[in-house]
């Protein structure tokens, strides 16, 4: 009897748990649909607001050149502006309502009449969906003044993850449609509809707003072989869920504070000096960020660089660092113009052309600025790419040095350096510690040295912090620079400014950082 008794309970009890299970199973998979399609709507949202912003740049970029319309120079200028915003196809030129040039297709658009615009704002005209000439796509049309840009066909193009979502960008009282996406469905024969859900999110700064919707579905419970799986298996996968939901919750909240930690100023840069070897003259210095959050203590960079990269806000830091590394230091650059700035980059910055875009316009001012701003390319990732050395070539051409940061120690190798034109290497500290050692490490120190000045290249050795490691430098390479301890630690722009009195008086040693 007493068997039966707990055979009952178990059954009960096993049966109230697989209620609940079941439950709360059909209650995830309806949250996780409903994060789903608000997710894409901010994504979609975002790609709406970048899109706008770089094309604004774009077509004021454009308005800004003072040649001819069309003529050979201004169709070079319309060419590079196109090059360096993701959002645009192309840019041209109208006069009378016609599309009399474009930096692609040259004058060959001449005589192309244009509509009236669907919607005109702020100085603004805005076409949606038209057929462009010379193309077999429609895309948007965006006019300003005399220039004309049309819109990327990709800029609404989100992840795989969100390919099965509808999606809609409007304004915010809805009467203006500036793009519409179906989904891509799978087949859901086997898995009934539950409904459908639109969810819609607006910009608080733009008249822009985004709707994605798909549908909700049931949790397939009335199968027999799922019934089964969720009566021998839910209670484990229950406790793996929440484990898992945990830790990305914490995770999630780093990577939040990271982001906010850089929207709001938290981002602080520190200056270490580097000099010359051969007579300890100040060369320039090396910008390094910390993270220094409202409450906590500093994050150190080897903490939060890795932690951009890996959630694509490795952009919007090295933004904040040179935005606030050339307000803080524009004034020593300009009074010397021997010295130099290095910054670090990654090679996904470089890769992004809103990047390039945003140091070319915050440059623009004092053009001569970047023939002092070395760009140092940390090689996390593989720098042979397409997009890669276009880009690089760019920012060659407008002044700034390009060098590879860490040289020997990352993914970058030597066919990299005739594939790329570089101005310069970093060699990691790994290699300057075993100057004065028996360490096998020794002999590609002298190697990368002899190296470097075979192919014309600056160098910069990191990590000096005794004499020993200055004066065994000296004897292999007098001619190159460094930066170490022994020069001087990192320092507050207070710092630097005691250093550097008005007016500049001549070259400072790195005897007097010490």
């Amino acid at each position: 009897m007493a068997i039966k008794v707990r055979f009952k309970k178990l059954v009960l009890w096993g049966c109230a748990c697989s209620a609940v299970l079941g439950f709360l199973g059909q209650c995830a998979f309806i949250w996780a649909g409903v994060s789903h399609i608000r997710a894409a709507s901010l994504q979609a949202l975002q790609r709406a607001e970048d899109a706008a912003r770089d094309t604004n740049q774009a077509l004021r970029l454009a308005e800004a050149g003072s040649f001819e319309m069309c003529s050979d120079d201004d169709l070079v200028l319309l060419k590079q502006i196109t090059y360096v915003n993701i959002y645009i196809s192309d840019i041209g030129r109208i006069h009378d309502g016609r599309i009399v040039c474009t930096g692609l297709w040259g004058r060959n658009f001449a005589g192309h009449r244009l509509d009236p615009p669907m919607r005109t704002l702020g100085g603004y005209g805005i076409w949606t969906n038209l057929q462009i000439p010379a193309s077999r796509r429609r895309s948007n049309l965006i006019s300003f003044g005399n220039s004309v840009a049309i819109a990327s066909p990709a800029t609404f193009d989100l992840s795989e993850t969100y390919r099965d979502v509808d999606l809609r960008v409007t304004d915010r009282s809805g009467r203006y449609l500036y793009a519409a996406v179906s989904a891509r469905r799978a087949s859901h024969a086997e898995t009934p509809a539950l409904s459908g859900l639109a969810l819609r999110e607006c910009s608080p700064s733009m008249d822009l707003c985004a709707q994605a919707s798909s549908e909700l579905h049931w949790y397939p419970l009335l199968r027999p072989v799922e019934l089964l799986s969720l009566l021998a298996a839910g209670l484990l996968c229950a406790a793996g869920i929440l484990v898992v939901r945990q830790w990305g919750q914490r995770r999630d909240n780093v990577v939040d504070k990271l982001r906010e930690g850089i929207r709001d100023g938290e981002i602080a840069t520190l200056y270490q000096p580097i000099v010359c070897v051969r007579d300890l003259r100040l060369k320039g210095y090396e910008v390094l960020a910390r993270w220094r959050p409202g409450s906590g203590a500093e994050i150190a960079p080897d903490v939060f660089v890795p932690l951009a990269l890996q959630h694509q806000l490795s952009t919007a830091l090295v933004k904040a660092v040179v935005g606030q590394a050339l307000e803080q230091m524009r004034e020593i650059l300009s009074a010397d113009p021997a010295l130099v700035l290095a910054i670090n980059t990654e090679v996904v910055d470089i890769e992004e052309d809103a990047f390039i875009l945003f140091i070319l316009e915050k440059t623009s001012a004092s053009p001569e600025l970047r023939q002092q701003i070395h760009l140092e390319v940390t090689e996390r990732a593989d720098i042979c790419t397409p997009r890669f050395s276009r880009n690089v070539e760019i920012l060659r051409r407008a002044g700034f040095s390009i060098w590879i940061d860490d040289f020997g120690t990352g993914s970058a190798n030597l066919s990299h350096l005739s594939y790329t034109q570089f101005d310069g290497l970093k060699i990691d500290k790994l290699f300057t510690s075993t100057l004065n050692t028996a360490s096998p490490l020794k002999s590609v120190t002298h190697n990368l040295l002899r190296m470097a000045r075979e192919l014309d290249l600056q160098v910069v050795i990191e990590g000096i912090e005794t004499e020993e490691q200055l004066e065994a430098v000296r004897k292999i390479a007098p001619d190159i620079y460094a930066q170490g301890w022994l020069f001087g630690r990192p320092a507050e722009i207070s710092e630097i400014w005691k250093r550097h009195p008005e007016p500049l008086a001549g070259p400072a040693l790195a005897r007097d950082w010490v």
